[in-house]
């Protein structure tokens, strides 16, 4: 019994540990440690990481689930027409953001995550800033909800995303580096999530911190399926 305590205990104190610098994305958050202090998080560290990928699969296997049945009912929910719009999403964002031209990806974006992406990318042109971007790799993602209404327009699923690339910015005018590192390559996590829109599946968020209590939030469901 005290055996599950502790256990119980250190997990408890893991994830209190690290609710938000885990995964926030390169540049967002402090520099690396070390010394004694690092070591003696790094088996807490451990233990928040398999929490989080036990929930990851737990959230993807019932959306997968839910997916194989509404997908009979309605082809927009094709786990291959799913998969390239991800795919294909992911390396368009990237690439419009380094060329800070929004409107290349409006067929791909919400109203909403365009006009945030575009008043972003306006402020660095005017602060000559420039994202460099490149060795982008997406290692892998899986829906992790999925939601299905009897109204179309309501329908999104969200997805857990690892990726990794070069992240640096520049000063246009100097050509200087003032973020990150020409030669780093760095991996990151996020949960995108995607609307329905116009019969099509358009990027409507991006979270930046992948954290337990994301995971919680998400339950996938259909009405559809509970009626067909």
């Amino acid at each position: 019994m005290m055996n599950r305590i502790t256990f119980f205990v250190t997990i408890v104190f893991a994830i209190s540990l690290f609710p938000v610098e885990l995964f926030a994305r390169a540049g967002g958050g402090g520099g690396g440690g070390g010394g004694i202090g690092a070591a003696i998080s790094l088996p807490f560290v451990l233990i928040y990481l398999a929490i989080l990928h036990y929930k990851l699969g737990k959230k993807n296997r019932e959306a997968l689930d839910l997916l194989k049945k509404v997908s009979r009912i309605d082809p927009m929910w094709e786990k291959s027409h799913l998969k390239k719009r991800v795919e294909k999403t992911f390396f368009r964002v990237q690439k419009a953001w380094m060329e800070r031209d929004q409107d290349k990806i409006r067929d791909c974006v919400s109203e909403r995550l365009y006009r945030k992406h575009k008043l972003q990318t306006d402020i660095m042109m005017k602060n000559h800033e420039k994202n460099i971007l490149s060795s982008i790799n997406l290692i892998e993602f899986f829906i992790v909800e999925l939601l299905d209404f009897k109204d179309d327009n309501k329908d999104s699923f969200w997805v857990y995303i690892k990726g990794s690339m070069i992240d640096y910015t520049i000063n246009e005018k100097t050509n200087n580096v003032i973020k990150g590192k020409k030669d780093e390559v760095e991996t990151f996590t996020e949960l995108w999530k995607f609307a329905r829109s116009d019969n099509e599946w358009v990027l409507d968020e991006i979270d930046q911190k992948v954290q337990l209590k994301d995971l919680d939030r998400f339950s996938s469901m259909s009405e559809i399926s509970k009626t067909s």
